[in-house]
């Protein structure tokens, strides 16, 4: 009878652990195919690199043109709120739905829509702003 119980308890321990690694396998895979909607808020674009100012704004060169981007967030109502800071200082702002695959980025800026969620302050938007696009920069385009 305990040899039974013994071969029961080691057949449940096998399943068990074979269970665990397809599902683990399974949800680590989704992981690294994951891929997130987000937006970007663009404020210009250039023909070539001598007329963008870097300092505070993220850049990327795309199809050949140079489009200066003032913030990044996962939230459409986020974006609305940076775009219309920047409107209110006469610069003319698009918002951009774009995917990103990084899920280190993605899950720092979930954090900061947070904040960005709950300030109306223009300059804590902008600090907010900085710190996301350097985040943007290290993680994803990998810029030290």
């Amino acid at each position: 009878m305990k040899k039974k119980k013994i071969i029961y308890l080691f057949i449940a321990i096998v399943f068990g652990f074979i269970l665990g690694e397809v599902l683990f396998s399974n949800y680590k895979r989704s992981l690294d195919d994951s891929k997130y909607n987000a937006y970007l808020i663009q404020i210009g674009s250039f023909n070539n690199d001598s007329e963008v100012n870097t300092d505070d704004y993220l850049v990327i060169l795309e199809d050949g043109v140079y489009n200066v981007y003032a913030g990044i967030t996962t939230k459409l109502s986020n974006a609305s709120k940076i775009k219309q800071l920047y409107e209110k200082e006469n610069v003319s702002s698009i918002i951009k739905p774009t995917i990103i695959d990084n899920v280190e980025f993605i899950s720092d800026l979930e954090q900061f829509d947070l904040l960005l969620s709950e300030v109306d302050n223009k300059d804590n938007l902008l600090s907010i702003n900085d710190v996301i696009i350097s985040r943007y920069e290290e993680l994803v385009l990998e810029k030290k």
